[in-house]
């Protein structure tokens, strides 16, 4: 049997050029397309399991957010959810893809969200993962916490360092494969992209895009999840009127990487 590190050489990462910028990005299968946003720690690594299996479904693509992998950053060094909501579009234009399901998780929930509610007629449906809610209605030293906090790990820690002290915070099961998993991911991460998506996170707030959506919305909680707990979720989904809510079991906040088989059975049953 492969490792799921192994496995990713089957989907090397591909790159286009999006309004002149270098977008990268996996992808697997053919069909229907589903897009797949990971969050602040992640990158398109992070989805081998979707990859694998979601493929024989879908167009699987999962694309390195600006800053991640090969991806140029944006323009902008403080960015909201709507930068890379255009860089979305960008990239589904150049992929002659008119219609997705899109995911997002963590900070992509963010992300995602804002190009659902910006460009509803190119969603079919929305899938928020474990969902960053953003901090925008924090008081302002919290905001400035939230961006200093994640880069400064970085830069104190280093790679290795911060997937090791952070990588097992995010995966319940505490898997040796996807702990390397996580851990080759987070090796990845680069300062400037990692900090104006910390941007995103301390100064935007995905209320603003959910409020009236108009688009089919699932959301998706880890039972097990420290970092974006299932009752502040749960009560985002009720607050939103989001009533297509899944709960999955002994999962932590990567679920999708924590129990795989529950995460792609939702998004099965979803589309």
């Amino acid at each position: 049997m492969m490792t799921l590190i192994e496995s990713l050489a089957k989907y090397p990462v591909k790159t286009i050029a999006v309004h002149g910028q270098v977008q990268a990005y996996r992808e697997a299968g053919q069909g229907q397309p589903l897009i797949l946003l990971h969050g602040i720690s992640s990158g398109s690594a992070s989805w081998i399991n979707q990859l694998e299996i979601l493929s024989q479904h879908f167009h699987v693509i999962a694309w390195d957010a600006p800053g991640y992998g090969l991806s140029d950053n944006l323009d902008t060094e403080q960015p909201n959810a709507t930068d890379y909501a255009e860089r979305i579009l960008g990239l589904m234009d150049v992929l002659n893809i008119s219609k997705a399901i899109l995911i997002g998780h963590s900070l992509g929930a963010l992300q995602a969200s804002a190009f659902a509610h910006l460009y509803p007629e190119r969603v079919q449906t929305l899938i928020i993962a474990n969902a960053a809610q953003g901090y925008q209605r924090s008081d302002e030293e919290t905001k400035a916490q939230v961006y200093q906090k994640r880069p400064n790990l970085l830069k104190s820690l280093g790679n290795a360092g911060m997937a090791a002290s952070r990588g097992p915070h995010l995966i319940y099961k505490q898997d040796a494969q996807a702990l390397a998993l996580v851990s080759a991911v987070m090796g990845q991460l680069t300062l400037e992209g990692f900090t104006r998506a910390s941007y995103l996170l301390a100064y935007d707030e995905i209320r603003n895009y959910l409020t009236e959506i108009t688009v089919p919305c699932v959301v998706i909680a880890g039972d097990k999840d420290g970092i974006t707990p299932v009752q502040a979720i749960e009560e985002l989904a009720v607050e939103m009127r989001l009533s297509r809510y899944h709960l999955i079991t002994d999962a932590g906040h990567l679920s999708y990487v924590d129990q795989a088989e529950q995460f792609n059975d939702i998004v099965l049953s979803a589309h």
